[in-house]
């Protein structure tokens, strides 16, 4: 068969903003969306062919050909216009969002056997719904059943039965070949649930994320590009999978701060969740305990639907709060326990119940500091103090992971070597110390990163909670995200207002949801909990709001002082981070950046300043924060301000819409 040559514009899964113009030999025609893999420089690279020329653009110029062109896989029109609006509003280089979907690059171009995946079918668990529970399920059932866009926020209090609720939707729903998303914000929520997925729909769900192998993610892969995965289980990545039939997408903790990506690209996959429901036509469920404000807002505005479930399903009675003013508190040195929370978790062990201790700081001691001259000791790499931990017998980073061994430290001021230093402040591992004194005959487990280190000890770590092995568990944030003990009747939290320090708008909102998801963990069966709050400000809103676990009264004080003042949700905001080697080029391009700042009413621009961390990593970043009362296109005021500053080749700048972080 004749071969015939055709010119294509084809974009690289590269950091690449603009399309690149190849020829293709062939006896077909290739279409818009076909996938490619084409030379760049002197390596081979995955595209996607975005549109078919007439002819040469140029004859002057010499057109590589594509080296090979993948016959089974293309990406459809919704694909492309969903890499399309995420670069767009993200102001990410379009080459680097289809990185993102074309993350397994090898798929697309190696034959893989038509080997059948998962076909075990499991016993069916029956689930009785309370009565509350099936209104609900039938509420959300009828605003789904047009089967079109419609994005609905599944509101309801920690043990409420939100995961059952969606469960019994599902099952309504899944039907003719149709595929579900169910977004989480952490891998490690992902194993516990796989196995509540399978007793309830009686098989095993498809699972994708980062540590997943790469002959499992091409097995799922094809099973997702066929249809025979009909649940699929996902973190962020997830949502730039090409899916045959998708029917509805489930982001589960959606106020997590998890979905937001952070580098290499940086987006929200919570938002970028409702876009893609939004251009595949398909409903889209958010569901939590602690909404973030974003969510609330858009229910107020009427662009989401609500229902809400207001009862927890095994037992119905509420918490009972203490806020415990530490400042009044007479504790021993080096002690962080309050007389109050050790009598509740005495009262729980009386009664061979399971007590939780939450502090949101890994290791042993945030800081470590030089007796001889007080210098704490630092990072060479970032602008951060190392932490001890007494486990791994190191002082660590927790930002490149720079260690030193504790018994070789040099003091980098007074070249004090191996005499005294101090151990500042509590990590998880100082209460651990702490509580095993007072209660030593307790069966203790630490529950953090550092502890646990694969899924299987994960899970292992889980289920010995649950068969009530341990007496009192202590952990960070990773305990407080949609684990189910039983057992669980005493929760303390531990210096609760650290994370309201700092310049983050956000602080409130963060500090609400994680200590109330905390407090959520205990009293979920069979009798009230008890729920210890130890504050160094006890007057703050809110450690007061969360006293009586009022979140209507949070979310109105928060939504009134951020309309009030203009900030997000009601106003606008972008970061934009300069990074680089060499410090005084970051100034430099900062001096630029600053020339060309957009003279518009209502628009405060903040900065230079060097950033929270003006050292990560080796690079030195500095900041500029842009806010918009008006909340206007943000997207085209960076774009304009960006055309029209100088670029230094060395130094990186990266765009943060609707920024998250702050450092």
């Amino acid at each position: 068969m004749k071969k015939n040559v055709f010119y294509v514009n084809v974009l690289l899964a590269h950091h690449i903003a603009d399309d690149l113009t190849y020829k293709i030999i062939s006896d077909q025609k290739p279409g818009v969306g076909t996938i490619v893999k084409a030379p760049l420089r002197s390596k081979d690279k995955i595209g996607i062919v975005t549109k078919i020329l007439d002819n040469n653009p140029s004859n002057n110029l010499k057109i590589k050909n594509i080296i090979d062109i993948s016959s089974d896989h293309k990406l459809n029109k919704k694909m492309i216009k969903f890499l399309n609006w995420v670069s767009d509003y993200n102001l990410i280089q379009r080459g680097l969002v289809l990185k993102m979907i074309l993350s397994h690059r090898k798929f697309y171009f190696n034959k893989i056997a038509d080997k059948k995946l998962n076909e075990d079918t499991l016993p069916i668990k029956n689930v009785t719904l309370s009565e509350n529970q099936k209104k609900i399920s039938n509420e959300i059932f009828q605003l789904l059943s047009k089967k079109i866009y419609i994005p609905i926020l599944l509101d309801g209090v920690p043990g409420a039965g939100k995961t059952e609720i969606y469960f019994d939707v599902l099952k309504k729903i899944l039907i003719n070949g149709s595929q579900a998303l169910i977004m989480f914000p952490e891998v490690s929520l992902t194993s516990d649930f796989v196995k509540r997925i399978e007793e309830r729909f009686g098989e095993k769900p498809d699972v994708w994320h980062s540590k997943i192998n790469e002959t499992k993610k091409s097995k799922t892969l094809r099973r997702i590009l066929s249809g025979e995965a009909k649940i699929i289980i996902g973190a962020r990545s997830s949502l730039f999978l090409p899916f045959k039939n998708l029917s509805i997408i489930i982001v589960d903790e959606e106020h997590d701060t998890s979905y937001k990506q952070e580098e290499n690209g940086i987006y929200h996959a919570r938002d970028m969740s409702v876009v893609r429901a939004s251009i595949e036509n398909v409903p889209i469920l958010l569901t939590s305990a602690t909404p973030s404000l974003e969510t609330i807002f858009n229910v107020m505005s009427k662009k989401y639907n609500k229902v809400s479930i207001e009862d927890k399903f095994f037992n119905k009675q509420h918490n009972e709060v203490f806020i415990v003013n530490m400042k009044k508190e007479k504790l021993q040195k080096n002690h962080w326990v309050s007389n109050k929370l050790k009598q509740c978790i005495e009262e729980a062990s009386s009664k061979n119940k399971q007590a939780l201790l939450y502090i949101n700081k890994r290791g042993y001691a945030p800081v470590v500091i030089c007796k001889s001259c007080g210098y704490k000791i630092s990072c060479t790499n970032c602008t951060s103090y190392l932490v001890e931990h007494l486990q791994k017998k190191k002082l660590l980073c927790h930002h490149c992971g720079h260690s030193i061994r504790v018994n070789n430290i040099t003091c980098p001021s007074c070249k004090n070597h191996n005499q005294e230093f101090i151990d500042y402040g509590a990590g998880i591992e100082k209460i651990f110390t702490e509580v095993s004194k007072f209660f030593p005959l307790a069966k203790l487990c630490l529950f953090s990163s550092d502890h646990i280190k694969s899924n299987k000890d994960l899970e292992d770590k889980v289920r010995d909670i649950k068969n009530n092995k341990y007496d009192i568990i202590i952990g960070t944030q990773l305990i407080s995200k949609g684990y189910h003990f039983p057992n669980l009747s005493c929760v303390g939290i531990i210096d609760a207002d650290m994370t309201l320090k700092g310049g983050d708008l956000r602080a409130s909102e963060k500090t609400y949801q994680a200590l109330y998801q905390v407090a959520g963990r205990a009293g979920r069966e069979n009798e009230k909990g008890t729920v210890v709050i130890q504050s160094y400000y006890p007057e703050n809103e809110t450690i007061q709001s969360l006293g009586d676990l009022n979140r209507n009264q949070f979310y109105e004080n928060e939504i009134n002082y951020r309309v009030s003042n203009f900030l997000p949700p009601s106003g606008r905001m972008a970061a934009i981070i300069v990074s680089g080697n060499n410090l005084e080029k970051v100034r430099h391009q900062c001096n630029y950046l600053y020339r060309a700042i957009p003279k518009i009413s209502s628009l405060e621009i903040y900065g230079p300043a060097p950033a929270a961390l003006s050292k990560l990593k080796g690079r030195h970043r500095q900041r500029f924060l842009v806010h918009d009362k008006k909340a206007r296109n943000m997207q085209k005021i960076v774009n304009v301000w960006l055309s029209q500053s100088k670029t230094i080749p060395s130094v990186n700048i990266s765009v943060d819409i609707d920024p998250y972080s702050f450092v």
